[in-house]
């Protein structure tokens, strides 16, 4: 939380944006939604190095490189964890299996307090990440 706010001040809204799922728009996300986390009270590098691997994964596991579609990324507070939700038109792996493909989902699953990897209600599949905040 910003210095010389009360704990109450920090809005816990919801954030939501919405990109190409191509990888000109991957710092874009990175950068939007660390500054978000950071004014929240996140670890900003921590919380833009998974939102970077999740958006890349959704790019390299979208259902159609001509048309690949769209990534969501939501941003919560709740209480003392951040939420993160990077949502995708891909297909949804059923686990992360240890292969060289999950190595983004393996080391997500290490800086993160808790990963979810489930398909979305829309289709594709939605990875949820929590973080510490302070």
């Amino acid at each position: 939380m910003p210095d010389g706010y009360p704990p109450g001040a920090v809005s816990t809204s919801i954030r939501r944006w919405r990109f190409p799922a191509t990888s000109q728009y991957i710092s874009h996300a990175r950068y939007v939604v660390a500054a978000h986390a950071r004014w929240l009270g996140a670890d900003a590098g921590v919380v833009a190095l998974a939102v970077s691997e999740a958006f890349t994964s959704a790019i390299v596991h979208s259902p159609d490189a001509a048309h690949p579609g769209d990534v969501e990324v939501t941003v919560l507070r709740r209480n003392d964890e951040l939420e993160v939700c990077v949502c995708d038109d891909g297909p949804c792996p059923q686990h992360i299996n240890g292969s060289d493909e999950d190595l983004g989902l393996r080391m997500i699953e290490q800086i993160t307090s808790r990963l979810e990897l489930t398909p979305s209600p829309q289709g594709g599949t939605r990875l949820r990440m929590s973080f510490p905040v302070t």
